[in-house]
């Protein structure tokens, strides 16, 4: 039995590993039955990687395993909480049903504890939400 090992790091968008990363995972969740089952068009990824790199509060969350990303969450910190709002959650379907869904929500929970650490101010109170621990439970 193989042991994978998962790193993450945050997306930059001015990165060219990243961007293709993020055309490459967006494209998958096109093809998957959550998107549309069609490709990504360049020209559709053109206009969504230039809206986000308007998005002074996006932040992408990529993980890597062995040597190739295969997951990302697009991310938007809320201006009122600085809490972080996931936007996309994708993993690859290879890469389904590893626990990489909870390691992608820990990765993004460590960019949220900086964020809130970097504005001086405390975590809210966590609310239970069954739904989603349901949902995070299959991933």
């Amino acid at each position: 039995m193989t042991t994978l090992t998962y790193s993450f790091v945050e997306l930059d968008l001015d990165n060219q590993n990243h961007q293709t990363a993020l055309f490459n995972l967006m494209n998958a969740y096109m093809l998957d039955r959550m998107g549309c089952e069609k490709p990504l068009q360049t020209d559709s990824f053109q206009y969504l990687f230039r809206g986000l790199q308007k998005q002074t509060n996006y932040i992408g969350v990529l993980v890597k395993g062995q040597d190739k990303y295969i997951a990302l969450a697009n991310c938007f910190v809320n201006f009122s909480t600085f809490q972080i709002n996931i936007h996309n959650l994708i993993v690859l379907p290879d890469y389904r049903g590893k626990g990489l869904g909870r390691f992608l929500m820990q990765s993004v929970d460590y960019y949220q504890k900086q964020r809130l650490l970097q504005n001086n101010l405390r975590s809210p109170k966590r609310q239970s939400n069954s739904s989603k621990s349901l949902f995070f439970r299959g991933i």
